[in-house]
């Protein structure tokens, strides 16, 4: 979401200039999904969704880079392998308590994704 992380101006919340802390960037995250659905509050829902998956992969971004499913980019910033995200996707949209599976299962999750890509 490069284009969003670079806006310096919501309809929402104001001007944020090029700040990249997270008040703004939650900011920027809301206005985005705010703008995608029509309904406020499934926008809202995808945008708590988002910030809780982003936060968990940055959380255990090491024990995931450790096992090749993120690569560290320039400027502090990861990509993420698909896989490991629809196995943290799954895990943030079907459990109640998603921050309590161990992390091999959500590594074991990942590499099942993985092995059915085509």
């Amino acid at each position: 979401m490069r284009t969003v992380r670079e806006w310096e101006y919501t309809s929402r919340f104001g001007h944020l200039g090029s700040a990249q802390t997270s008040r703004a960037n939650n900011a920027r995250v809301l206005e985005y999904f705010s703008d995608s659905y029509d309904d406020e509050q499934e926008a809202v829902r995808k945008a708590e969704l988002f910030l809780s998956i982003y936060d968990y992969i940055g959380r255990n971004s090491e024990v995931f880079s450790r096992k090749h499913f993120i690569e560290q980019l320039p400027g502090s910033l990861f990509s993420v392998d698909s896989a490991l995200l629809r196995a943290v996707h799954f895990l943030f949209t079907v459990l109640l308590k998603p921050e309590s599976v161990p992390i091999k299962k959500v590594l074991a999750l990942a590499s099942a994704f993985k092995a059915l890509e085509p």
